[in-house]
């Protein structure tokens, strides 16, 4: 059975569903341990923020819940079944996925690129222009940047079409990876807010990867504290800062600026 065909909307409205897991979940590359006895569930609308310096193993949790990779020990779940290497394309299509800078193809346009899913799923030139232009304004595109080529965009503008072009088959769930990593601060602050109240008015999971904790503040309640291959703590961000399980929880927390209520 697929995940398309196994979707119950009577579980996807539960309180305390999880639509992803990963249990005892371990990832190496060659003698790198990436994730080391991870085991995480997000529940269903939620928005969860993974935090950690580089090699923490943030982004490896996303490509083992896109099934882009695979655990060397440990199971992954979606949607209360245990990830099949012959159901990831029908996982895929109930999950939106958006990287840093987009990830766009410089020969196609906008259009081209949104189109690329939903003419594998056969849709008609119609129903595709008309779901652009439904995303267009939800992301405060210009309609007339259907278009345009990604290097005719800004780099804000091409960030909105790649969350566009993840949320294209209005998915159940939507995973970024430092979406705004690569933008200046003064786009990367008014997408900021823009992406907070998408993911409010959408209500979709939501899990987002970033290095900035005020950025995690935020986007998330919920954060999940990670150091090589480890989750070193999970909770609200005044668990963090208030109830810090070891001194690298307290380091990490110091070491960012211009946090809510610092007084900075």
């Amino acid at each position: 059975m697929s995940f398309l065909a196994s979707r119950n909307p009577s579980q996807d409205a539960g309180a305390h569903a999880a639509d992803f897991a990963l249990k005892g979940v371990t990832r190496r590359y060659g003698t790198v341990t990436a994730l080391d006895d991870v085991s995480l569930s997000f529940a269903a609308g939620s928005t969860t923020a993974l935090i950690g310096g580089s090699g923490a193993g943030k982004s490896t949790v996303l490509r083992l819940l896109l099934g882009l990779d695979w655990p060397d020990q440990g199971e992954v779940r979606a949607w209360g079944q245990p990830l099949q290497r012959q159901h990831v394309l029908s996982l895929r299509q109930r999950v939106g996925y958006v990287i840093q800078e987009g990830g766009l193809f410089p020969h196609l346009t906008v259009l081209g690129n949104l189109a690329l899913q939903p003419r594998y799923l056969r849709w008609n030139a119609q129903r595709i222009g008309e779901r652009a232009r439904e995303l267009a304004e939800l992301t405060r595109l210009p309609a007339d940047t259907l278009q345009r080529y990604p290097l005719e965009l800004s780099g804000g503008q091409r960030q909105r079409v790649a969350l566009m072009r993840g949320l294209m088959l209005d998915p159940d769930a939507l995973l970024l990876d430092e979406p705004l990593g690569a933008l200046d601060p003064i786009v990367r602050h008014e997408l900021q807010d823009e992406l907070k109240q998408l993911f409010a008015q959408l209500r979709k999971t939501v899990i987002v990867v970033t290095h900035d904790l005020a950025e995690a503040v935020w986007f998330a309640e919920r954060l999940v504290l990670m150091r090589d291959g480890r989750v070193v703590q999970q909770g609200s961000y005044d668990d963090l800062r208030h109830r810090p399980v070891d001194g690298f929880v307290e380091t990490f927390v110091r070491s960012q600026r211009r946090l809510p209520d610092d007084g900075a």
